[in-house]
């Protein structure tokens, strides 16, 4: 093995224990309250979660998942075991993901038997873990919003619910392993553990370009309660986590090779709606390049893009005006929600992180209860929509759900009129609470 391709391998390794130690070490902050009160219902909500993560793993030799995405995976994991970190981005492996995701493929795909069909189950179940983990982050996220009594049934809100199940058990897409660290960055974040939170999510950022949409409420929250030295200690830890993520991707790279991957991933499917269930689609913009003109000068491009400027701010305004882990959590929750049905090239999955942020608020109101339930629905019939065309022949969910032309166009109806009912709500919850309540 050449020298550059020795170093990145074993300067992978040493990374990759580098960023384990930084998930134990957040985890164990999240649950330290559970477990230092002897929190018995904590203890049931993880039989409960691990129970069902037994059985989802078990359910992955039968459910054999979206063939085209897991054989990249695939792919990608057999790269990195053979080739080192140095060459996964090599022309012939058509790496598009940022490099944080490679850390779980690489164990995940160095552990499976040389048969194809455990190779596809010990990657597929990467996302299962993350669904586990997520769930933990939920219960730790939950006690800190709301009463002790509402983080086990909020749990199970996560746990059983058949969209986020569908997405990583049925699919064996790891929209959960960017959720994860979205949201245990929020709840280190709301704890004033500012170096923590930048570390996760600069992780969740570089794992796909859609952990970038948390760092402006990230930076903006690290800005409006913390002080001098918090932003400096921030600041450090996302310059020292990008670089033990990149560091061994880098070694006979550019520098500005991690731009490309992003550009490059980015811009695979330049379309103003690939599939999700959207603004962009009611206007008219399934698979329609987002270049397009709607009106004058306006085309899907800028005027998703500006939406979702407006998005932004209002979540800075609720985050200011409630400086407390609800007001963070429901800022977080709806950038993401404003990202699906706003921004151009959308899939249909990634109304998934607007969901599952939202979890931990869910039993805190007939409101978001109305949410969660509702947005649950509506990602789900988005997926099978996609997926049995995908996997089954095109035009057999417009067959057997009924979900046509117009079937889309009600739903993506429904996903705005969430939206406007969770911007109405945040703007109410914040403007009759003080900072700090």
């Amino acid at each position: 093995m050449p020298a550059t391709d020795q170093a990145s391998y074993v300067l992978g390794v040493i990374c990759g224990l580098l960023l384990l130690a930084l998930f134990t070490v957040a985890l164990a902050l999240a649950i330290r309250p559970m477990v230092r009160e002897r929190d018995r219902r904590f203890g049931l909500a993880l039989a409960i979660v691990v129970a069902i993560t037994f059985v989802k793993l078990a359910l992955l030799r039968y459910l054999t998942g979206v063939t085209v995405d897991l054989m990249q995976f695939e792919s990608w994991g057999r790269a990195m075991v053979q080739f080192g970190p140095a060459h996964v981005y090599d022309p012939e492996f058509s790496c598009r993901y940022t490099p944080a995701y490679l850390y779980a493929l690489w164990p995940a795909a160095a552990m499976a038997p040389n048969l194809p069909e455990y190779s596809r189950i010990f990657i597929e179940s990467v996302p299962i873990i993350a669904d586990f983990l997520l769930a933990v982050t939920v219960y730790a996220a939950s006690r800190r919003v709301g009463p002790l009594r509402l983080a086990l049934p909020t749990t199970l809100l996560v746990a059983l619910n058949p969209a986020l199940i569908y997405d990583s058990t049925v699919w064996g897409q790891n929209d959960s392993a960017i959720t994860f660290p979205l949201l245990l960055s929020v709840v280190m974040a709301a704890e004033s553990r500012y170096a923590i939170a930048w570390a996760l999510a600069i992780v969740a950022a570089l794992i796909k370009a859609q952990g970038l949409v948390l760092l402006p409420i990230l930076a903006w929250w690290t800005l409006a309660t913390g002080r001098y030295r918090d932003w400096l200690k921030a600041a450090g830890a996302a310059l020292v986590t990008a670089v033990v993520v990149l560091a061994p991707f880098q070694l006979d790279h550019p520098w500005h090779f991690a731009l490309d991957v992003y550009a490059t991933s980015m811009g695979s499917f330049p379309w103003a709606s690939v599939n999700a269930f959207n603004l962009m689609l009611a206007l008219g913009g399934l698979v329609v390049p987002d270049r397009d003109k709607l009106f004058g000068p306006v085309s899907f491009f800028m005027l998703g893009n500006v939406l979702f400027g407006a998005v932004y701010v209002l979540a800075g305004w609720i985050a200011w005006r409630r400086r407390t882990p609800w007001g963070l959590m429901f800022s977080v929750f709806i950038v993401y929600l404003g990202m699906f049905m706003f921004v151009p090239r959308m899939h249909e999955r990634y109304l998934y992180y607007a969901l599952a942020l939202l979890a931990p608020l869910t039993l805190s109101s007939w409101t978001t209860i109305a949410l969660y339930t509702t947005l649950s629905v509506t990602l789900l019939l988005d997926m099978a929509y996609v997926f049995c065309d995908l996997v089954y022949v095109q035009g057999f969910i417009e067959g057997h759900l009924l979900i046509g032309p117009d079937g889309r166009l009600a739903i993506a109806l429904v996903n705005i009129a969430a939206l406007a009912l969770a911007a109405a709500y945040g703007l109410a919850v914040a403007s009759r609470n003080p900072a700090n309540a």
